[in-house]
């Protein structure tokens, strides 16, 4: 039942995208020219979540897609698109980008420890060198 629930939910979200693309772009880029555009990038995704892969790749590359339909909706449209619709296309990348940077830094400041100062001292020219070595 899984499988339906999925095809379902991506084909309403491609009919909700297509209808609200439609009405945001000029009148000569119409629903029917919107669809096709769409319709792979929704398969694609709707495929990534059957596999079930984890959700900042499935984020990564839902983002990939949507920008490469907006580019595709920019080449085949006879009037220039809005610069607000190439912002709404960037703008997922962008903000993936800043969470997944935010998260690698505050995963590395917390494995980052200052040196111990005993494991300073055991070298072997120093005072309390290791037993088991020969000085050089």
């Amino acid at each position: 039942m899984r499988y339906v629930d999925g095809a379902v939910m991506f084909l309403s979200l491609w009919l909700l995208a297509s209808m609200v693309l439609d009405a945001l772009t000029p009148p000569e880029l119409n629903f029917y020219m919107i669809g096709p555009i769409i319709a792979p990038a929704v398969i694609v995704t709707g495929f990534l979540y059957w596999l079930r892969i984890p959700s900042r790749d499935f984020v990564l590359a839902s983002a990939a897609i949507w920008m490469v339909c907006e580019m595709t909706m920019e080449m085949i449209t006879p009037k220039p698109l809005s610069p607000l619709l190439a912002v709404a296309a960037v703008a997922p990348l962008l903000v993936a980008g800043i969470l997944l940077h935010i998260q690698h830094w505050r995963q590395s400041s917390g494995r980052s420890r200052p040196a111990n100062s005993a494991s300073m001292t055991d070298l072997p020219g120093s005072s309390n060198a290791m037993p088991g070595r020969r000085p050089f």
